[in-house]
């Protein structure tokens, strides 16, 4: 995926994002494991107040996978990249069906400032050559959600994509709750196939061919941050959605 990056201003808002890419090769019959790709989609709005201290960092089962802090001067940021799943499976260990691996996602605030978060989580299947594979649901993609306060906008989820909003403020230095804590790809995607039938010497020959063997199963984690001063009207600006602010400053979706 190309990295975008497109800065506005504006003396309203500040929001940022990440975009963590994460895919794994169900190879064939025998399920294995490439190593995750991670890649940016930043795409940021500066204000005037506060910019220089807005910062996030997405956290994978306790370890910094990838972040993004202003870097307090011009249009610089700081930014640190890793491996989705990297640790996932053991050294010549294969996906095995059916199976949760641990996959502890949250979100943590690495800037200065207080700020909200919300996550878009979007699954999907792929072929060798990347491109999309629709035989194959994104439901067979199981990753654990927790709920544990995170919001799901119902309105703008799919099987496909998952809206998350962690309605209360996350405060400099903060870690919000996990999201989700593991991933699993599910054992009816053995029961998806396809049969052939042909004729070969009188005889009715019947093949059979797993719809899974040789695609990729991908899972993109992107994480927004907008600060909290003037929170209604940057939020609506920056994410494009109504919200009721309370006087402790938790939010909910209208």
């Amino acid at each position: 995926m190309n990295n975008k990056k497109r800065t506005s201003r504006s003396n309203h808002k500040t929001t940022m994002a990440l975009l963590a890419l994460a895919i794994i090769l169900l190879a064939a019959s025998a399920l294995g494991s490439t190593r995750a790709a991670l890649s940016y989609f930043s795409e940021n709005y500066t204000a005037q107040l506060e910019v220089s201290h807005i910062g996030v960092t997405l956290v994978e089962n306790g370890k910094n996978i990838s972040s993004r802090d202003y870097a307090g001067s011009g249009d610089a940021w700081k930014e640190s990249q890793g491996e989705l799943l990297k640790d996932m499976l053991g050294k010549d260990e294969k996906v095995a069906l059916g199976k949760k691996y641990e996959e502890k996602l949250t979100v943590k605030n690495s800037g200065a400032i207080d700020e909200y978060v919300r996550v878009s989580i979007v699954k999907s299947w792929t072929d060798k050559d990347g491109n999309k594979v629709t035989s194959l649901s994104p439901k067979l993609i199981d990753l654990g959600l927790t709920g544990n306060g995170w919001i799901k906008d119902e309105n703008n989820s799919t099987e496909e994509r998952i809206m998350l909003y962690y309605p209360r403020v996350l405060k400099s230095g903060e870690m919000a709750p996990i999201f989700a804590d593991s991933i699993r790809i599910d054992d009816a995607v053995a029961n998806k196939v396809t049969e052939e039938t042909r004729i070969e010497d009188g005889h009715t020959v019947i093949t059979t061919t797993f719809n899974y063997d040789g695609v990729n199963f991908n899972l993109e984690a992107e994480v927004d941050a907008v600060q909290t001063h003037n929170a209604k009207d940057a939020i609506k600006s920056a994410w494009g959605i109504d919200v009721n602010v309370a006087s402790d400053g938790t939010i909910s979706l209208q």
